[in-house]
């Protein structure tokens, strides 16, 4: 086993690096004063570059090599060996990007996303405007030292969801528009829900409705952390140290519904077959659109579900201080509004919010779209598909942090994860039982399993593609989530 043992010894060195990395961004993110984030930024830039350097050294290249030559690769499991050769054609892509562009690349994305924070707190495009030029150009130039022969955009696609370019994509989007944009209007003109009074909420009061709600789910607490932070989000820092943070809101429908989706991503993370773990920090790369599935899959197929919550409700309500009756909770749940923020849309004017990002993205990485006529174009479409109008950049063009960190071909993740979760209701209606009639009994945790024996566990060793056809028996396409929304919102 001498192969597998240097391996795994030079391994950990990546390890220990990603992993101060991890510490250090999320500290960047949720602890640092304003005055001291600079000096983190060239410390966290420091460690990513020893992480690159160890990742293109030659020395791993011939690592990696002989280890899957060896005697001892044959002993690994299948997906082991997948993943060992996927950490091979990885070496190969870093390989092509020169370190000392790689260094000013990630020091970029940290500086962005801090000037991104204070152009949204003052709702300026301007102040960021700048940043977001600079990381437009040196993304495009990453993607062609890595990808020098292919459309860049296909290739930011298919850096987050395995087999996905704009050809997969644009099919699946403009069915959904076909169907969706009427189906929102529709619904919106009807009559709403009227805003409800909030409560006022500390944040140990939200932390402890958080942990709650993350136990009851199935998130193991004892090897996860949570912080405060204005834009919700997961990271793994480590396979025992996973971190959800969620921002300090009043609106109570909207912070249960922030956790339960942050919940969703970290119970993916927990149930990742250990022994990829040992090979890698992240191995739940290349897969996103599958793991926003899952994110979203916890969020709207169960969390937006009357019966999800009969057997919690009433402690929830005592931890939140609410005056709803369980319906009218369920309800706001529910309550399709036409609002131009995406992090607080209901799960089907959602969609919309991603198809216009995705088409601006695809649009700016075919030089279809100056930046100056960015805002314009972005509240153009919201007005279009949503019917409503943009007051401000805060809730315009700046309200995601995405762009700011470079992560170009992200948000279609998004929306491919509804359109598997279609696939996978379906799924588990067909082989464990009826979504509703296992919410209501508190069997979450049989769905879970299910989800673990059936995705979890693979990690990125299989496409989100090959999920799909191994347990639903067909291609991905967009008529299961179709079907739900109608019969949810037309019925």
């Amino acid at each position: 086993m001498q192969e597998l043992e240097t391996f795994t010894k030079y391994q950990e060195q990546i390890a220990k690096q990603e992993y101060l990395s991890n510490i250090l961004d999320w500290d960047l993110k949720v602890n640092s004063p304003k005055n001291g984030k600079d000096y983190l930024i060239e410390v966290k830039s420091e460690i990513e570059l020893k992480a690159f350097q160890l990742k293109t050294n030659e020395e791993y290249e011939r690592i990696l090599s002989n280890l899957i030559s060896s005697q001892d690769f044959t002993s690994l499991s299948q997906r082991e060996q997948r993943y060992i050769q996927k950490l091979l054609e990885d070496y190969a892509l870093n390989k092509k990007v020169p370190e000392d562009f790689y260094q000013e690349y990630t020091k970029l994305r940290t500086v962005s996303n801090t000037v991104w924070e204070e152009a949204k707190e003052k709702k300026d495009y301007s102040l960021f405007k700048p940043y977001l030029e600079k990381i437009i150009e040196m993304t495009k130039e990453l993607y062609t030292y890595m990808y020098p022969n292919q459309n860049l955009y296909d290739a930011m696609l298919n850096n987050y969801e395995k087999g996905m370019t704009q050809k997969e994509i644009d099919p699946l989007f403009d069915r959904l528009k076909e169907v969706l944009i009427p189906l929102v209007h529709k619904v919106c003109a009807k009559n709403r829900l009227e805003a409800p009074h909030y409560q006022t909420y500390t944040e140990s009061e939200l932390m402890e409705c958080a942990k709650y709600l993350l136990n009851y789910i199935g998130f193991d607490l004892t090897r996860g952390g949570l912080g405060i932070y204005p834009h919700g989000f997961t990271t793994k820092i480590h396979k025992d140290d996973i971190r959800i943070a969620f921002s300090k809101k009043e609106n109570p429908f909207s912070f249960v519904s922030t956790i339960i989706h942050e919940g969703g991503h970290g119970i993916f993370e927990q149930n990742i077959d250990a022994r990829l773990s040992r090979l890698n920090n992240d191995c739940a790369d290349n897969i996103y659109g599958l793991h926003e599935s899952q994110s979203r899959f916890f969020e709207n197929i169960l969390g937006r579900n009357l019966y999800f919550w009969k057997p919690i409700y009433p402690k929830v309500k005592e931890l939140l201080k609410l005056d709803f009756s369980l319906e009218e909770f369920v309800s706001h749940l529910n309550d399709v509004k036409c609002g131009p923020i995406r992090t607080e849309a209901d799960e089907l004017t959602y969609c919309l919010h991603i198809i216009i990002r995705y088409e601006l993205e695809r649009d700016i990485f075919n030089g279809h779209i100056h930046l100056e006529d960015l805002p314009n174009i972005w509240n153009q479409k919201v007005k279009e598909y949503l019917g409503i109008n943009v007051t401000n950049d805060a809730e315009g063009i700046l309200q995601d942090v995405h762009w700011s960190e470079g992560s170009f071909g992200y948000f279609p993740s998004y929306l491919l994860g509804n359109i598997y979760d279609g696939m996978f209701l379906e799924a588990i209606e067909e082989n464990v039982g009826r979504i509703d009639t296992l919410l209501e009994q508190g069997q979450i945790a049989k769905i879970v399993k299910y989800l673990t024996e059936n995705i979890y566990q693979y990690g990125n060793t299989k496409s989100a593609s090959e999920i799909i056809e191994n347990i639903c028996h067909q291609p991905v396409n967009a008529e299961a989530i179709i079907h739900y929304f109608q019969k949810k919102y037309e019925e």
